[in-house]
């Protein structure tokens, strides 16, 4: 068969093979708009200075069958099989995706038995199933607070201009008041980890998955509800956030992962292209209003009502909130990612800013729990990558000891002009020692049972090499 006959087939063949392939369509976002009214107010107009700034810095995020899809349409037009062996370096980059986007609750179930390094996107909004079997409205909300009328709010109130006084406790009343004003003439607010006393929103796969809830599953008891005793440890939280919202960077407390899914309105979710501990560092170091010098920049999720996501442990984030929202969401720790929660953890422990929140004794405590009763629950790999962790709190100089010894070193070299530099640093060590203080006891248990899991651990590969 000569060869021009040959190629003619061939083109007859992949136009129709073309035909029938099916190429994902590109992820459709949201517009929305930071040119809002900032009412003269300096704290207001110095966040909106700030998400300008990152916008900015951000580009919408691609999920990997995305780089493909747009990967297959540059193929299509190509008819020699050389030219396209030649164009694939080129036109499919070796990114993974900003993004895990998931199809489906069993996709969800397969990521969360990994570890996974960039956020997890379900969107509801789009395929109109939601993973969880519950809904619930602003209005049905605005009703729920009213039956709890003489009862305050932990507030984040945008008006105040000190940023470490704009956390504040509201009367119901005084919010309920609040959300009456035109949206025009109302400055944001957000409602700080309102209690969920309404009904479980997590999804199944989400609470299969969470250490906490096989920690209490592992415990032999009887089953049934009579003489049963209920545990559930979950703690599920609500967001209520004013249209104009906006969370500065940060990563959430505890070094855990974390899930939110929207119920109505819209959050525009800001989180670097590419995090590592460096990253972290960077937001100490800089700054919760400060986004640039992230490696590879930053990119956007907008979440729209139905939507879900999920963070890996001490994950940067920034959020703005378009519309009035409502969400909920929820903490928790998994077997795949315990390594990385100890990472975090020591990280906040020496950066305390780099979270809005204090670390809280019940880490601690539930993370002792674990240690010590979940042999059942690590697989070999997740062993080392523990064992690898631990060492950041075992093997290091204690706060404290490494604040005493460059005190002994700072009076030796003082005769020799030192600079103020080392007081600075002195207090620096000394601050990072008090503010673990109030932790106590909690904070000991844990170191030791992180040293008797790494002796039980080699003890156990000495027996078996």
């Amino acid at each position: 068969m000569p060869d021009q006959v040959r190629r003619r087939q061939w083109r007859e063949e992949s136009r129709k093979r073309r035909g029938n392939l099916h190429i994902p369509e590109c992820l459709t976002w949201g517009a929305f708009n930071l040119d809002f009214p900032t009412l003269d107010n300096p704290g207001v107009v110095e966040l909106q200075i700030f998400m300008r700034e990152l916008d900015g810095e951000a580009q919408w995020a691609k999920s990997r069958e995305e780089i493909i899809a747009e990967f297959m349409r540059k193929l299509l037009p190509l008819k020699s099989p050389l030219n396209i062996i030649a164009s694939i370096p080129s036109a499919f980059p070796g990114s993974s995706g900003d993004m895990i986007l998931l199809k489906d609750s069993r996709a969800l179930d397969d990521c969360l038995r990994e570890k996974f390094d960039k956020p997890l996107l379900y969107r509801g909004s789009v395929s109109g199933n939601s993973l969880s079997g519950r809904q619930l409205s602003l209005d049905a909300f605005w009703m729920h607070l009213r039956e709890q009328i003489n009862n305050t709010i932990d507030v984040y109130d945008y008006t105040v201009a000190d940023p470490a006084g704009r956390t504040r406790r509201m009367a119901v009343q005084e919010v309920l008041s609040h959300w009456e004003i035109p949206q025009p003439k109302r400055h944001a607010i957000n409602l700080l980890d309102i209690e969920n006393r309404i009904g479980d929103f997590c999804p199944t796969e989400i609470i299969r998955h969470d250490l906490s809830n096989k920690l209490s599953c592992g415990i032999p008891e009887n089953l049934g509800k009579t003489e049963s005793q209920w545990r559930n440890e979950r703690r599920e939280f609500f967001l209520l956030s004013g249209a104009n919202a906006i969370s500065s960077i940060h990563v959430d407390n505890g070094a855990q992962l974390t899930w939110i899914m929207i119920l109505e309105g819209r959050k525009i979710w800001y989180f670097p292209r590419k995090v590592t501990d460096d990253a972290v560092r960077l937001l100490a170091l800089a700054g919760s209003q400060w986004s640039h010098g992230y490696e590879e920049g930053w990119v956007r999720v907008e979440l729209c009502a139905g939507d879900l996501l999920v963070m890996p442990p001490s994950f940067p984030h920034a959020v703005f909130t378009p519309d009035d929202c409502l969400a909920v969401g929820g903490h928790f720790y998994t077997a795949p990612h315990l390594s990385s929660t100890l990472r975090g953890l020591r990280l906040q422990e020496d950066y305390p800013d780099i979270c809005n929140e204090d670390l809280q004794a019940d880490f601690y405590n539930l993370l002792t729990s674990l240690l010590h009763n979940g042999s059942q629950v690590w697989t070999a790999t997740q062993r080392v990558d523990i064992l690898t962790s631990s060492s950041l709190f075992l093997d290091n100089l204690d706060t404290a000891s490494l604040a005493i010894r460059y005190k002994a070193n700072g009076r030796a070299s003082r005769s020799r002009g030192a600079s103020d530099r080392q007081s600075r640093v002195i207090e620096r060590l000394n601050s990072r020692s008090t503010s673990r203080n109030y932790l106590g006891q909690s904070r000991t248990l844990f170191m030791n049972a992180l040293e008797v899991f790494r002796k039980q651990l080699l003890e156990t590969w000495d027996i078996h090499s």
